[in-house]
């Protein structure tokens, strides 16, 4: 029999329901995380910013997040398998924007915002990678 990606009938039964916790978490937190997500793009553009600062914004903390959760799960000893797939994939990943990110920058481009859509792009993947660096020296230490 050829195992499936979509059934988990191939599974042994202990790790059914282990996959089965870690989709649902995934699941849950991807709904928090869309909510929130959509919650701030509406406060950016009603405060009379522009979309790219909604983006800018939630994938910057979303880098300083993941940065800290991360470094903080892995020195834990008896942190939840469940804490990864419910606040790493689920929340900061429906949280954060990597496709909206894309088409602005090619938006910007076609519209002949040259200056900005190289500064953007070079400006997100900067503060984010600081973002991410200081979430990791800060959840790391003990």
């Amino acid at each position: 029999m050829v195992p499936s990606l979509l059934s988990v009938t191939d599974l042994p039964r202990s790790q059914v329901s282990i996959e089965g916790r870690r989709r649902a978490a995934m699941a849950a937190g991807g709904a928090i995380g869309a909510i929130l997500r959509g919650v701030v793009g509406e406060i950016v553009v009603t405060s009379g910013f522009d979309l790219l600062w909604a983006t800018l914004f939630v994938n910057v903390i979303g880098s300083l997040f993941l940065g800290f959760l991360i470094a903080w799960h892995t020195g834990q000893s008896r942190s939840s398998p469940l804490v990864i797939p419910f606040a790493g994939i689920g929340i900061l990943g429906a949280f954060t924007t990597f496709s909206l990110f894309s088409v602005e920058v090619f938006e910007l481009f076609r519209t002949g915002d040259l200056w900005l859509a190289v500064v953007y792009p070079i400006g997100m993947i900067g503060l984010g990678l600081a973002a991410a660096l200081i979430g990791i020296r800060t959840g790391g230490r003990r």
